[in-house]
């Protein structure tokens, strides 16, 4: 007789299991979980199976004895649904053949200790992870965060990363070896936890200070921008650019010849959670843009500055590309662009030059890309002479080609 395997959330810091799973784990076959949740069972009678990677080959050993009628129980910590093992052993073993109990997630408990509702918190791992765009996003947006944590990144280089980023206006707590004899909760500034030290079993809570100016996810006015005179894509242009990217969450956007950064802070908003390279060469601008980020809050957007293509060398691989300047003196970039473009990416042109207009219609020609065209000429209300009269801006021809899937 085939069993489901049992995966068993254990009460975080004292990985005390419910009472309703006590009987469960007593008559398992195989106990499986990483080695600190099989430490709590020196008493059990059957074959211990510590944690090993790959998940897909762990799995395996797990399937392999369930083929043969074992009794299994995997542990975990907390809820095994939140950024637990049983996401991936639901992949491998099949939803039909898994049987999942929580208990009360790490995220729970410390905002029981904190007295706030858990319901809005956007919750984050950097647990095995390099890429802090998640948590970027979700301050950029002015969220309550828990984050998982491990040994890398601890909560003084959480708090180092957010410092750099210049983020501001957020308390940081640091919960440790919770639900323990041990606990200890601290809370302060980022600044506090600079070189913050405690035990690598802890969690972080970031919570808003205070309200923050507000402003509009796209169509901010030109003029609240950080820029050199007339050298910004203008507000009818940006909106019709933008929206032509067709921006999604977890994207990378490459922003090229940025310029004061008003296309990447604006669809760093849009496409939640993604990471924006703005690129621009001249040092000037590339200031500016470091401005507007911390004007706007726009903690998702990296600033490169250099010289392209070469500045586009150790970028990752593209899902969206705007280009609004670098484009007019040969083909260099657009072809090192749709080059590294991922296949199913959308790239959207803004020029001004006739021959900008004619380098990247052959480029998405050669390519053998369907591609479109349209010529925006906008019209801005001016005050004359005690009244109104409409001024024309600069005629920009938006050019833009989805990269075939294959």
């Amino acid at each position: 007789m085939k069993h489901v395997v049992q995966i068993i959330g254990l009460h975080p810091g004292s990985l005390e299991p419910m009472e309703s799973s006590r009987k469960i784990i007593e008559e398992a076959d195989v106990l499986a979980g990483g080695k600190r949740l099989l430490n709590e069972f020196p008493d059990f009678k059957g074959e211990l199976l510590p944690f090993f990677s790959p998940v897909a080959a762990f799995a395996e050993k797990l399937e392999e004895r369930r083929q043969s009628g074992k009794r299994i129980v995997l542990l975990a910590d907390g809820d095994p649904l939140l950024f637990g093992i049983a996401e991936s052993m639901i992949r491998h073993l099949g939803n039909n053949n898994v049987c999942v109990t929580p208990c009360t997630s790490t995220v729970q408990l410390g905002a029981s200790r904190l007295g706030k509702t858990w319901k809005n918190i956007d919750i984050i791992s950097l647990h095995g992870r390099t890429n802090f765009s998640p948590l970027f996003g979700s301050l950029q947006r002015k969220a309550d965060c828990a984050v998982y944590t491990d040994s890398i990144n601890s909560p003084s280089v959480i708090a180092r990363a957010l410092l750099e980023k210049c983020v501001h206006g957020y308390t940081m707590t640091v919960l440790a070896e919770l639900g323990t004899d041990s606990e200890t909760i601290t809370t302060g500034p980022l600044e506090n936890f600079i070189n913050f030290t405690c035990p690598d079993l802890n969690i972080v809570m970031l919570t808003v200070e205070s309200t923050f100016n507000e402003h509009p996810v796209i169509g901010r006015n030109d003029e609240d921008f950080t820029r050199q005179k007339e050298l910004i894509t203008k507000l009818p242009v940006r909106a019709a650019g933008i929206a032509l990217l067709g921006l999604n969450k977890g994207q990378t956007i490459w922003d090229l010849g940025a310029g004061c950064g008003s296309v990447s802070i604006e669809a760093s908003f849009l496409a939640e959670n993604s990471q924006v390279f703005a690129v621009e060469k001249d040092t000037a601008r590339f200031e500016m843009i470091k401005e507007n980020i911390r004007k706007f809050r726009a903690f998702t957007v990296e600033p490169i500055q250099g010289t392209m293509p070469e500045a586009l060398a150790n970028l990752p691989e593209p899902d969206r590309i705007f280009i609004g300047g670098g484009i007019g003196k040969d083909s260099a970039t657009i072809s090192e662009a749709t080059a590294r473009l991922k296949p199913g990416g959308r790239i959207v042109v803004h020029a001004i030059l006739m021959g900008s207009v004619q380098r990247t219609k052959e480029i998405f020609e050669n390519l053998g890309w369907q591609w479109q065209a349209m010529l925006l000429q906008a019209s801005v209300s001016d005050k004359l002479a005690g009244d109104i009269r409409f001024k024309a801006q600069n005629p920009v021809t938006i050019m833009w080609a989805d990269k075939p899937e294959a």
